[in-house]
């Protein structure tokens, strides 16, 4: 199958946008790469290699470049290091890509990210991982950085519930 296709496209567009809602695609004018979904998460400029995330699509593989302090791999960098090119990794130190040689092997990734109960969507409410004694210190349960309370995790943005404390 054409990985390059009108079809293909939309649909790897459309799995982009359960990630990021602002997901776009660019033309494409025919060169080697497609160009699917840039994920700037509300960005108006491309926010450099370190925070961009982006999906391109060659003849026969899909590829998916993630930067390491992009707010997808904030939230999925423990499932991208299972699927990340080691080689590109250890050459780009700010970003990694994960290569997909089908639209199956896409959409498995896609699943295991958006089906773990600690990815739920960030404005729903998640009680702390963990806590200090006295209730000031609390630990995220999305990305386990350690914050004084918040109504929210400075490092990922999830919404902190302390009701069920």
């Amino acid at each position: 199958m054409n990985l390059q296709s009108d079809e293909v496209a939309a649909r790897l567009l459309d799995a982009a946008k359960k990630f990021d809602e602002t997901a776009y695609s660019k033309s494409w004018n025919g060169k080697k790469q497609r160009p699917i979904a840039k994920l700037h998460y509300g960005n108006d400029k491309d926010p450099g290699m370190a925070h961009r995330t982006e999906i391109t699509s060659a003849k026969n593989n899909i590829y998916w470049w993630i930067g390491v302090q992009s707010p997808m791999y904030i939230k999925y960098g423990q499932i991208i290091d299972k699927y990340d090119d080691k080689d590109w990794r250890a050459r780009w130190k700010d970003e990694t890509r994960i290569i997909f040689s089908s639209e199956e092997e896409f959409f498995s990734f896609v699943d295991e990210c958006l089906s773990k109960d600690n990815n739920a969507d960030i404005n729903t409410p998640l009680p702390p991982k963990g806590m200090s004694a006295d209730g000031f210190v609390v630990i995220c349960p999305r990305c386990d950085t350690k914050f004084k309370r918040a109504e929210r995790c400075p490092e990922c943005g999830q919404l902190i519930n302390y009701e069920e404390e």
